[in-house]
């Protein structure tokens, strides 16, 4: 299983236009083959910093996922509306 945390600064003034358009982009890829998990969470001391936590099957729906229209459309996004380039980490779970 892939897991990953993306951590994101938002412009103030484009929190609520940032929040109406990652609806979109949970929801379809939620849908996604290979997706177990995809939710937005906010930081609780300051309202601009959010991080997207992510958990696929593997690599192969990473890599689906990272072509698909919606995410490359909130791609383009990211200039608009964010402070800087999310700060992506990657992780691989663990064996047991």
């Amino acid at each position: 299983m892939i897991i990953i945390h993306a951590h994101i600064k938002v412009k103030p003034d484009c929190r609520l236009d940032f929040l109406e358009r990652t609806k979109e982009l949970v929801k379809q890829s939620q849908a996604e083959e290979g997706n177990i998990s995809y939710k937005l969470y906010e930081d609780t001391e300051d309202s601009n910093t959010f991080v997207m936590v992510e958990e696929w099957k593997d690599e192969d729906a990473v890599a689906y996922h990272f072509e698909t229209p919606h995410f490359k459309d909130f791609g383009k996004l990211s200039e608009e509306l964010l402070q800087e380039p999310p700060h992506v980490i990657k992780y691989d779970a663990a064996p047991q």
